[in-house]
């Protein structure tokens, strides 16, 4: 696992000088990402350089120093390919010798007599620059674990695993539009794979990008669509078969020189990759759970039961205020843009955490995204009475401002819990004509009179494809948030938290096998009523108590409210208040982000999302401005690899 950088100026258009510099900048940008080496790699003759920070997880020697070169193919990689192995003996018969004992090489072996049909052959999560001599290709795993950026201008494109290395150079646009703050506002993250910066753009997952003088060619390798929408999938499996598929797929995850652990919060995905691991591989891996002080929030408990019953060494760290105000501040720099999930910070602290015992953690995510999950797939049979409600309070708006009237008189503890002010707020906004409308922190319609310069209702899109199915179907919203829920907010948010510490996360769920496993479930298999998850639970069932796990599904998620109205409310009425507000160098009209602001203080925690969207929005104001590119401070010069 690593950090990646490069640079390509064609036709003679930079100097090996400012080569040299722009790569050392983008590799000191991402050294927390890679402490164990770094190297750089140039031809002047061509204007391309790559950058490499490492965390050394397979061959820790120096065999394994990138960027690695093979005859004309040069490499600059982040990643595991689990399966290296396999891919090698390939290789090796049809004589092919290797050097090393890494995965990067097999890569740059089997592209050299593959080139893209190396990919649907690989198993793991990866991202990489690759140079074949006359072109650059830019290639990303299928489900976007892992992370690449670029951008271009005439002559020249720069790639990045975070966008805080593509500020650091001069060239890099940092203009933000409406649409994008809109988009953020209401999600907490840009759908769309796009970035808050206009110039910047993301591989997407399953893709590469083709790059010579004369063209810029994005093309798919890979999708999940076929797994949720085929007409034939093949018979049922039985449980003993989906046993075995998780249980490969999670050994392979196992794959290290160094020790690996687990990130364990109690619920269903993680349990059940700790309860196979142990019972099915042998494997007492370490768990690390993050708590919380409020106990309507905290599922260590819980998590602390299943390791006991399971056996594991299991190590429970609980935030504290004073760690919420020392680790806040670091947000942006983490993800080099906004980014709202509030449990981002809580990522980042258990990541500190385990970095201390071991250098590779399983995330058990993509669980709810692939086998249902979340709560809101059971939504479709209650969508006829929402329809009318909503149309009834559209067509009565005084019924609604009654309501709310009489909600502000009950008690604040019956308000904590129904939140029925931010209930009622939503679907009055509600159009039902896109998912986007159930997973908006706050409405984009109501975006247009905050935001100058906005108008529409649809600006960004949840998901841009058309789909087979009405959005209302639970298998449109699994796929739809494994394109997109997933991507650009689980996987992000645990690849910075964890890479800032120099820990390697591994998503043991996402694997293709996986995949073609609960292509071949029916319905039932996934939601039955309220009940959500169903096969999972299933094989769960076989190896812990119904008493440890079955339970309303809770989230990983922390009390912002509690945290906004405490430690964070200075700072919050700082951005909203302040003549010095940097949010008052963009678009944003303050004044009408006021009263929800005053609701929330009065005790509406239903704004406590959007409010948490405004307050990071706000760091990365501070964080943009204080951060300039290229400065004169860069690390002593690094001779380039020949």
């Amino acid at each position: 696992m690593c950090r990646i950088g490069g640079y390509w100026a064609w036709g003679g258009r930079i100097g090996e000088a400012d080569l040299s510099w722009r790569l050392r900048a983008m590799a000191a940008a991402q050294a927390h990402g890679g402490p164990d080496d770094e190297g750089i790699w140039w031809q002047p003759e061509w204007g391309i350089g790559f950058a490499h920070r490492r965390l050394s997880i397979l061959d820790l020697s120096a065999a394994g120093h990138q960027p690695m070169s093979r005859g004309r193919f040069v490499i600059t990689y982040n990643g595991e390919v689990y399966n290296f192995r396999e891919l090698r003996v390939r290789l090796e018969r049809e004589g092919v010798s290797f050097t090393t004992q890494t995965d990067t090489e097999v890569i740059l072996a089997g592209w050299a007599a593959w080139e893209a049909e190396l990919l649907p052959q690989m198993r793991g999560m990866w991202a990489f620059g690759l140079w074949d001599g006359k072109a650059l290709w830019l290639v990303r795993d299928r489900f976007g674990v892992k992370p690449l950026y670029y951008t271009a201008g005439p002559g020249w494109i720069a790639f990045a695993s975070e966008l805080g290395a593509l500020l650091r150079l001069p060239e890099v646009s940092r203009q933000v539009t409406p649409e994008r703050i809109a988009a953020y506002l209401a999600y907490g993250f840009i759908p769309g794979g796009q970035t808050l910066y206009a110039d910047i753009s993301q591989v997407p997952p399953g893709h590469y990008v083709h790059i010579t003088p004369d063209r810029l060619e994005t093309k798919p390798w890979w999708s999940p669509r076929p797994y949720f929408f085929a007409t034939t999938s093949g018979p049922p499996p039985t449980l003993e078969e989906a046993e075995e598929t998780l249980t490969e797929a999670f050994r392979y995850r196992l794959v290290s020189d160094v020790p690996v652990g687990l990130f364990l919060s109690g619920g269903v995905d993680s349990s059940l990759v700790a309860a196979l691991l142990r019972k099915k591989a042998g494997a007492a891996l370490t768990a690390f759970t993050l708590g919380f002080q409020e106990p309507q929030w905290d599922e260590a408990p819980w998590a602390q039961k299943i390791a006991s019953f399971l056996g594991l060494p299991h190590i429970v760290h609980y935030i504290t205020e004073a760690e919420v105000l020392a680790e806040v501040e670091k947000l942006p720099a983490l993800y080099g843009q906004p980014f709202g999930d509030s449990s981002a910070l809580a990522v980042y602290k258990i990541a500190q955490v385990a970095r201390r015992e071991v250098k590779v953690v399983l995330s058990a995510d993509g669980g709810d995204e692939l086998f249902g999950g979340y709560v809101r797939y059971t939504l479709t049979a209650r969508q006829n009475w929402r329809w009318r409600l909503i149309q009834l309070l559209k067509k009565s708006p005084a019924l609604a401002k009654h309501l709310l009237e009489i909600y502000r008189l009950l008690p604040s503890s019956f308000r904590h819990h129904t939140n029925l002010a931010g209930k009622l707020y939503k679907l009055l906004h509600l159009r039902l004509t896109d998912y986007g409308d159930f997973l908006q922190v706050f409405p984009q319609i109501a975006l247009t009179e905050i935001l100058e310069g906005l108008s529409g209702e649809a600006l960004l899109p949840y998901l841009e494809e058309a789909i087979p199915v009405g959005w209302d179907e639970p298998e449109a919203r699994m796929y739809a948030d494994t394109r997109v829920y997933l991507v650009e907010d689980i996987l992000r948010k645990v690849d910075r938290a964890t890479m800032a510490v120099a820990l390697e996360a591994r998503e043991p769920f996402l694997d293709e096998a996986i995949l073609a496993l609960r292509a071949r479930l029916g319905a039932r298999d996934f939601i039955e009523g309220r009940t959500t998850k169903r096969f999972l639970k299933r094989i769960l069932a076989r190896y812990l108590p119904a008493e440890l796990w079955d339970r309303p599904k809770q989230g990983f998620s922390p009390p912002i409210s509690a945290w906004l109205r405490g430690p964070l409310h200075d700072r919050l009425r700082h951005y909203l208040e302040s003549a010095e507000s940097p949010l008052r160098d963009y678009p944003i009209r303050l004044e009408k982000i006021r009263p929800y602001y005053e609701d929330f203080v009065k005790g509406e925690d239903g704004l406590a999302g959007f409010l948490w969207n405004v307050f990071v929005f706000g760091l990365w104001t501070d964080w943009i401005t204080a951060t300039p590119p290229i400065s004169d401070n860069l690390p002593p010069a690094i001779s380039a690899q020949a």
